[in-house]
């Protein structure tokens, strides 16, 4: 599972894909560590791709959890393709933004001479 962790004893917070492109695992993660005696809230957010677990740090520490959440994790073709019409269209924008660019440049550069000419 890729993911970014921020932790301090008594609250975890996971960020991973595997929570946006597998919905009802994450549920199932979720209710397995509700079911884990010391935990006393789980928030998951399938939309920011993230869950949030508040424990008792006295009674399970944050390896188990993440340890119970181990499994959870983006098929390959889902993580690793990307579409092509993402592709073509990040291209346009990037063309337009570089042409854009070029001609800001061009009509600048065009403005000093004249302004040079005239002194």
């Amino acid at each position: 599972m890729s993911h970014s962790i921020h932790h301090v004893p008594g609250r975890l917070r996971v960020r991973s894909a595997a929570f946006r492109c597998q919905p009802s695992e994450a549920r199932a993660v979720q209710m397995l560590l509700l079911s884990l005696e010391g935990v006393r809230q789980v928030r998951l957010n399938t939309h920011a791709g993230s869950i949030t677990v508040h424990y008792s740090p006295e009674q399970l520490t944050h390896l188990e959890l993440l340890a119970a959440m181990k499994g959870l994790d983006c098929p390959a073709q889902e993580r690793d393709v990307v579409s092509p019409a993402v592709v073509g269209k990040a291209g346009a924008m990037f063309g337009k933004a570089l042409v854009g660019a070029f001609i800001n440049k061009a009509v600048e550069r065009s403005a000093f001479k004249l302004v040079g000419a005239f002194l």
